[in-house]
């Protein structure tokens, strides 16, 4: 026997529900999801959803398959016959559409990607927007050119001063503001002393 349904009671955190069907309410039976030794899925089904319930012909056993659209719950808005589109109730929207090859996450408060080996990204180019941003690692490679649109502070490890270090050669337009010391491979340009004509020696002018 084939028909139609509904939840009526939940066991937590299981595919195990009772419906009601034609004013009769079962007992705990399964709620069909994915799950094999490749791979488990599980969807929570929720009271009040709409199923369609299978029943042997002798009685002794009942499974359900949901879910039906309803008026209460319709199709996401923007699907179509090229875009497939999964959404939470708390907003988040996880979509594909076929005519443009795209994939979209919509997410209201956080996405977490975790891996323990490597992430490769290739792509044509590559569009970052966020009010702040940390980088956490040992050491950081930029292969290209770089080009950096604000300022630059730099801070130890222990957020004291920190350094940089150059192989090649600086070119600058603008002034070069120093709170300490310049030197170079022949000593120290900013200590260093003069031989004045009249056999003195002055410090920088």
């Amino acid at each position: 026997m084939i028909t139609l349904a509904t939840i009526c009671e939940v066991e937590e955190s299981k595919s195990l529900v009772k419906v009601n069907y034609q004013g009769t309410i079962s007992k705990f039976i399964p709620y069909l999801q994915k799950a094999n030794s490749y791979k488990q899925s599980f969807t929570p089904p929720r009271v009040g959803e709409q199923v369609i319930l299978y029943e042997c012909s002798n009685g002794n056993f009942k499974f359900c398959y949901g879910a039906i659209c309803t008026k209460t719950n319709k199709e996401p808005n923007g699907s179509s016959h090229t875009k497939e589109i999964t959404q939470y109730e708390d907003g988040t929207i996880i979509s594909y559409d076929t005519s443009s090859s795209t994939l979209e996450v919509l997410n209201p408060k956080t996405l977490n990607l975790t891996v323990q080996n490597d992430i490769n990204i290739t792509c044509k180019s590559a569009n970052i927007t966020a009010t702040d941003t940390t980088i956490t690692s040992p050491s950081v490679i930029i292969k290209g050119n770089t080009t950096i649109q604000g300022s630059i502070n730099t801070a130890g490890a222990g957020g004291g001063a920190g350094s940089i270090t150059m192989n090649g050669t600086l070119n600058l337009s603008g002034d070069l503001v120093v709170g300490g010391n310049i030197s170079d491979s022949r000593g120290d340009l900013t200590g260093h002393s003069h031989s004045d004509t009249d056999g003195y020696t002055s410090s920088p002018r």
